[in-house]
């Protein structure tokens, strides 16, 4: 199978720093995953979307996905439920 790059995909991979054999690698190694009538590679954190015309695979981007470490999940989850309890407190007077 071929293997191609559309424009706006070289443009991200050179702007995220993201080399081509890594992309390669990650579509012949990762994980694949449906996305309607494209393909979702997933190889660690980088993602590669592509898409299959005929016997040609078109990679139409690539990115790394955000990393987020269990506190910082915590972290954001203890606040949520603090912004909602002050919230609640707030609507029904009692407030302190």
């Amino acid at each position: 199978m071929n293997l191609t790059f559309s424009a706006h995909a070289l443009d991200r991979c050179f702007e995220r720093g993201i080399s081509l054999q890594l992309i390669a690698d990650a579509l012949f190694s990762g994980r694949l995953e449906r996305y309607g009538d494209r393909y979702v590679v997933v190889h660690g954190r980088l993602k590669v979307v592509a898409e299959r015309q005929c016997d040609v695979c078109v990679v139409v981007m690539a990115y790394r996905a955000v990393e987020t470490s269990k506190k910082r999940m915590a972290r954001k989850r203890r606040q949520q439920v603090r912004r909602f309890q002050r919230a609640s407190r707030k609507e029904s007077g009692i407030w302190w």
